[in-house]
């Protein structure tokens, strides 16, 4: 049908949301109803069973009913009322119209495995399967593909769900994601913009942050998902410096839209509106959830504090958004392609984190016995919007028992030779953490099994099934190995029993620095704030900046992750040691060992001589590479000027600094096996010129001797830098000659001189 121009109170129906998780449609103009739904680690059928509800009027449905049907969809027999029994006939049939096959989706690792990948490509067929279920269900927009939140404190009850404690990672990583999921018809959502890192007092929570630290770190993610074509942003629920995100003009307009060029929708998270002419106003597109009433939007209408041009603008994007993705439920589900896009996620992800003696693999001969809370039931997924219910989950016990000669589940038969320990910690959406620390009870059964297993010569393996790191300092020594699985997804059991006999070759790198104790986190004193006030106080020094600039040691560093096999960085270059725009570095790595197995070759920046405070060293660049047994490659990355960058807050802008870094290559940014200089020949606003400051020029032996000269030439006495020096040493030498009577074309004369001189 083709749409007719908008009324005001269309555009006000569209603008908000129509039910919990759906737009409102206008069908006499011909704008569909889009189905919006979690998210990036498979299907909420939670959500989607409680929205077909509320979107069909279904007041006479109880919440226990509802409660039911989705705990036990996948097995009726075990419902327990009429009630319940009939609503599950009622959403059956519903599902059927759109999916007659109703195959059950499935559950894929979230964020914080998928970044333990550093493998684009395994991202993208996550998207890809998560697109291909979302179609066939006929879910229009599938909300959090990706979540780019930064790790900015391991505390945080959403951990699991974002990728990485590095900007340059997760803008490397994350857009893949977006890709997967489009191909298929399907909006991405990326979420939350910007600077959720915490869930206590979440709903406008203040957060003080730097100018820098937000473009430096936090904004990134979003930017390289714009970049890749992304449909949705999500607001978040924060306010930035005092505003909230929703109402941020200069966020969601300014920035967004004009400098990234975004031409997308907006729409917030559920609940995040908290003044809806403001937001519209800001560039907030679309208020969820709905269904939401007009009143408030038609009132600030009439009294002007809604712009009408701000109103069409949003609604219109409501409009072509449903347009484009507003598609019907089509195609099938293969169980073999998204069983295999979750597998290679989780295998690829999961971390061996400590190999003791070859402890790992282990021979098909062994016998295990397997303890902890999930022993037999892995933990798969986090809880809240990335809960999800299938019955595709492989049991952990199923998995090991085909591998392995004998499985045993919390017992220690005689003749077991190795102890398998599975240590779960849960993820939750609006719950942060309070402590890092291993569970008492868990702690009391370690003291008791490990010295029993050791007195009887096994093997002690340690497995963390966890949202987040947790303090091992104290265990650490008593395992024999550690891998780290975090939430692995529906395909997880397979991929770390595959890991544990050999079948698969670990390839995991930590995608956060694991903290030795709580007392050592970056934001340990400003985490999550007093009240409704929390500050950045770290700055731009989060994740392993903090563990670098403080020379605190980790449990395990950033990009951190064992393997089979050992490799080598045997030799590194630039092709050119001054450059202007571009530079590039060729690495030659080495399997040492005697088995084929990837790893992931990380470059690091590091700029000794900044004007700009900046971190110890920064990534920039990273490969994963499969070598043969004995294997040899060579490869080369470029770096471009961003590579070198940094915002600089007093001129509001990027700045690319003349000077010598320093390139490093290896395996975390604490195993760093080679390094070369190259030589930035560029002009700053830092070069040496009429802006340097005294102190500099004093403590830079060579502008101090060209300076120095200049003045012996033009008759100043020395005596006025010196007194500079003492006491206004930010005086810019410009300041000084101008002071002097020197005119223009002198001073001209000796900044040329001064550009010549290194930065050093």
């Amino acid at each position: 049908m083709e749409q007719k121009q908008l009324t005001p109170q269309q555009q006000i129906r569209l603008v908000g949301g129509g039910s919990f998780f759906g737009s409102a449609g206008i069908p006499e103009q011909g704008i569909p109803r889009m189905q919006l739904l979690d998210g990036g680690t498979g299907m909420n059928f939670e959500q989607l069973f409680g929205d077909m509800i509320s979107a069909a009027g279904r007041t006479d449905v109880s919440e226990d009913a509802k409660i039911d049907v989705i705990e036990h969809f996948y097995q009726p027999e075990m419902l327990a009322t009429e009630e319940a029994k009939a609503l599950y006939d009622w959403i059956t049939e519903k599902l059927r119209e759109r999916f007659p096959a109703m195959t059950p989706p499935g559950c894929y690792p979230p964020g914080i495995l998928l970044g333990a990948t550093w493998n684009p490509e395994v991202i993208e067929a996550v998207g890809d399967a998560l697109g291909t279920e979302a179609r066939a269900y006929g879910v229009h927009v599938l909300l959090g593909t990706p979540n780019v939140n930064l790790h900015r404190d391991v505390r945080n009850g959403r951990l699991f769900e974002g990728y990485s404690e590095d900007p340059y990672l997760i803008s490397a990583l994350a857009p893949s994601m977006v890709k997967g999921v489009q191909k298929h018809g399907v909006a991405a959502n990326v979420k939350h913009f910007a600077a959720n890192n915490q869930e206590t007092n979440r709903l406008s929570i203040n957060e003080t942050i730097s100018e820098r630290a937000l473009h430096e770190l936090y904004y990134p993610g979003f930017h390289a998902c714009v970049d890749a074509g992304v449909a949705t942003v999500m607001s978040a629920y924060n306010q930035i410096n005092g505003v909230p995100c929703t109402e941020n003009r200069a966020l969601l307009h300014d920035m967004l839209r004009e400098e990234w060029g975004f031409d997308g929708l907006v729409m917030s998270d559920w609940g995040a509106v908290y003044h809806p002419a403001a937001a519209i106003n800001a560039g907030n597109d679309l208020q969820m959830p709905g269904p939401v009433s007009p009143q408030p939007l038609t009132d600030a209408l009439a009294d002007g504090s809604l712009h009408p041009e701000a109103l069409a603008i949003s609604a219109q994007r409501v409009a072509k958004l449903a347009a484009q993705y507003a598609l019907p439920a089509g195609g099938e589900i293969s169980l073999e392609q998204t069983d295999h896009a979750a597998y290679e996620a989780a295998a690829e992800g999961i971390i061996l984190l400590k190999n003791a003696n070859g402890c790992c693999p282990l021979s098909s001969s062994a016998s295990l016995a397997v303890y902890g809370e999930h022993a037999a039931e892995l933990l798969t997924c986090g809880e809240g919007s990335a809960g999800i219910h299938t019955t595709r989950n492989v049991p952990f016990s199923k998995a090991l028992s085909e591998r392995f000669a004998q499985v045993t589940l919390h017992s220690m038969p005689t003749h077991a030779d190795t102890l398998l320990y599975v240590y779960s910690l849960p993820g939750q959406e609006g719950n942060d953490l309070k402590s890092i620390s291993i569970a008492d009870a868990v702690e009391k059964e370690w003291a008791s099994l490990l010295p029993a297993a050791k007195a009887k010569g096994m093997k002690t393996i340690l497995l963390l099934n966890v949202a987040a790191p947790v303090a091992l300092e104290q265990w650490e020594q008593k395992f024999d190995a550690i891998f780290c699985l975090f939430l692995p997804g529906m395909q997880g059991a397979s991929a770390m029993a595959d890991l544990l006999c050999g079948n698969r070759n670990p390839s995991g790198k930590l995608p956060l620095t694991w903290p030795k104790r709580l007392e050592d986190l970056p934001a340990y004193l400003h985490f999550p704030g007093d009240g409704m006030q929390v500050q950045y106080a770290e700055g731009i020094f989060a994740g392993y900046r903090w563990y670098d600039a403080r020379k605190i040691e980790p449990q395990y560093p950033f990009g951190h992750g064992l393997s089979y096999t050992d490799f080598a960085v045997t030799a590194l270059h630039a092709e050119t040691e001054r450059f202007c725009n571009t530079v590039t570095i060729t690495a030659t790595v080495r399997n040492c060992g005697s088995k084929e197995g990837k790893t992931v070759l990380q470059f690091y920046v590091r700029d000794p001589h900044s004007t700009l405070t900046k971190p110890v060293r920064e990534l920039k660049a990273f490969r994963k590479l499969t070598l043969s047994a004995g294997e040899t490659k060579t490869i080369s990355i470029t770096l471009d000027r961003t590579a070198f960058s940094s915002y600089d807050p007093n001129l509001h802008l990027w700045t690319f600094e003349e000077g010598f870094y320093e390139i490093s290559a290896g395996f975390s940014s604490r195993d760093l096996q080679a390094s070369c200089m190259v030589y930035a020949d560029v002009e700053s606003p830092y070069s040496y010129g009429p802006q340097t400051s005294v102190k500099t020029i004093m403590e830079t032996p060579a502008l101090q001797d060209a300076v120095k000269q200049f003045f012996a030439q033009q008759g100043i006495s020395w005596c006025a830098m010196l007194t500079s020096y003492e006491y206004t040493a930010q005086d810019t030498i410009s300041l000084i000659l101008g002071n002097h009577g020197c005119s223009e074309p002198q001073q001209q004369v000796l900044y040329a001189a001064m550009r010549q001189i290194p930065k050093q």
